[in-house]
């Protein structure tokens, strides 16, 4: 039976799903605002009654007079301080925007583009190249893709191939944009395209297939369950698997453990040997690992190169033998080209029914890390008596703009401190983000970007802030800069870039 906690948990889940639904649609019938009015007023049997009963009460009298279909503008303005509650209890409660990411070489041209899908509450990501799209790898959760033509034309097909069958394996809809030139758009579908736009196909034309396109993909997604790559479980089936063996843990006292373990140095395969001896190197770790877990443990691939794993134990001791077996299993294969591989592993126990998912996969991390810290290729345990070491991640702001943000709260995340400081200001991350003047950032050729770039140990992302949208700020993006704002500077929209950057960290 499930504790007042689980069901609040699912409430919150179910609420996020809704609020995320009503904010695609271009209108939405009254009826139907004030059904989901309701729900949050059954919601507050569980939690902060007085918040939701307050927010509700209105609702019908701003309703009131109202045409049948509600504007999507009118949507906004009733859903924000849902949105803002929701949020604020926890990085994972935060509403998620859609990410849609578009190749190309033509960055001043999908300006007007760029504004349509953000103020439709979707995140943009803009990159020059195939090749520096698959260096962002398995953890940024693309939910669309747009590319140009051109860049098809440019690209070698190898690479090209690689792409494509990402987006097919994660059911990402792929979108090609060319001429109007019927033999083109053939050829885009036969590559692999799930929707073709020519230059008569305007702004709102696209939005509507663009929707189509990713409520087929939800519809989808949350039905596949599998990692194709590796065939373990993915994400999704992670949240329903713990309610299980919670369950079980209430009923039958069954203690469990969850394990998270990642391969080491593995960005340096990939770099010395390619990202296809990379996904073989992931598929065979993958097919070892099952190996060495009994029938009812389960593997799930919880990020690029991060597995979990599920699974009943005696105690902490039997856990920690279990995941021996699993280090040493692999330390001994010989993977592709040779290659010796080793993991890191770090582990928790679960005794009692009420913790939460979040809380022990953040207590699994910081193992994980400690192992990491203390040279790599081990088992570690956590113990309440483990400090609480997370990574830094520094978030460098030109001097001039920093008292503008420096109230400003991020959302909470299990495996990163956050420090906010004046770009002058010494520091070392293993993440870093750059709010900069784009003046700056153009000297001498972008060197700063260029610099950044290069350092290929750290996760780097440039927010520009610039006077207008003109040739040096599409030069900017073609360089690598990851997003901007214009002058005079909006806080409040420089603050949710900034949060957005925060929640979908690794």
């Amino acid at each position: 039976m499930e504790t007042t906690k689980q069901q609040i948990e699912k409430q919150i889940d179910q609420t996020i799903l809704m609020v995320e639904r009503l904010l695609r649609m271009d209108t939405v019938p009254k009826s139907e605002l004030l059904v989901f009015a309701q729900w949050l007023n059954r919601f507050s049997e569980y939690d902060q009654a007085n918040f939701f009963e307050r927010q509700t009460a209105g609702w019908g009298s701003e309703l009131n007079g109202a045409a049948e279909e509600v504007t999507h503008e009118q949507i906004v303005k009733l859903l924000a301080p849902v949105i803002d509650h929701l949020s604020e209890r926890g990085r994972k409660k935060i509403v998620r925007k859609e990410m849609i990411l578009s190749v190309t070489k033509r960055f001043l041209d999908n300006i007007q583009w760029k504004k349509a899908l953000e103020h439709e509450r979707y995140m943009t990501r803009f990159f020059g190249s195939i090749e520096d799209t698959l260096e962002v790898g398995y953890d940024l959760h693309v939910d669309a893709m747009l590319i140009d033509y051109e860049i098809i034309r440019m690209t070698e097909d190898t690479l090209l191939k690689k792409l494509i069958k990402k987006l097919e394996t994660a059911f990402i809809p792929l979108i090609l944009i060319g001429p109007n030139d019927p033999t083109v758009r053939q050829m885009c579908y036969a590559l692999g395209a799930d929707d073709y736009w020519d230059e008569t196909v305007g702004i709102d034309e696209r939005k509507i297939r663009l929707q189509r396109l990713l409520r087929k993909l939800r519809a989808v997604s949350s039905s596949i369950l599998v990692d194709e790559l590796t065939g373990a479980f993915n994400r999704k089936y992670l949240q329903n698997a713990y309610r299980r063996r919670t369950s079980r843990l209430e009923r039958d006292h069954q203690l469990f453990a969850l394990a998270i373990f990642d391969l080491d140095h593995f960005k340096r395969i990939n770099d010395l040997h390619g990202h296809p001896t990379g996904d073989l190197v992931l598929t065979e770790l993958a097919a070892l690992t099952k190996q060495a877990l009994r029938q009812d443990d389960e593997l799930i691939r919880f990020g690029g190169e991060e597995f979990m794993v599920l699974f009943s134990a005696d105690n902490s001791k039997h856990a920690a033998e279990m995941m021996e077996r699993v280090r040493a299993r692999i330390e001994r294969h010989t993977f592709p080209n040779g290659l010796k591989v080793t993991v890191s592993i770090g582990l928790t126990i679960i005794d009692d029914a009420l913790m939460d998912l979040e809380e022990m996969t953040s207590e699994a991390d910081e193992a994980l890390y400690q192992a990491k810290r203390n040279g790599r290729n081990q088992v570690i345990l956590y113990a309440m008596a483990t400090a609480k070491e997370k990574l830094e991640v520094v978030i460098k702001v030109e001097k001039t703009l920093l008292p503008s943000l420096s109230r400003i709260e991020l959302p909470f995340h299990p495996k990163y401190d956050f420090n906010l400081v004046a770009d002058d200001q010494k520091t070392t991350g293993a993440i870093q983000l750059y709010v900069m003047p784009l003046e700056r950032l153009a000297t001498s050729d972008f060197k700063l970007v260029k610099q950044w770039k290069q350092a290929r140990e750290a996760l780097i992302d440039v927010i520009a802030i610039a006077d207008e949208e003109n040739q040096l700020l599409g030069q900017a993006l073609e360089r690598g800069v990851t997003d901007y704002c214009l002058s005079p500077l909006d806080s409040h929209q420089l603050e949710e870039q900034i949060r957005q950057w925060v929640i979908r960290l690794p």
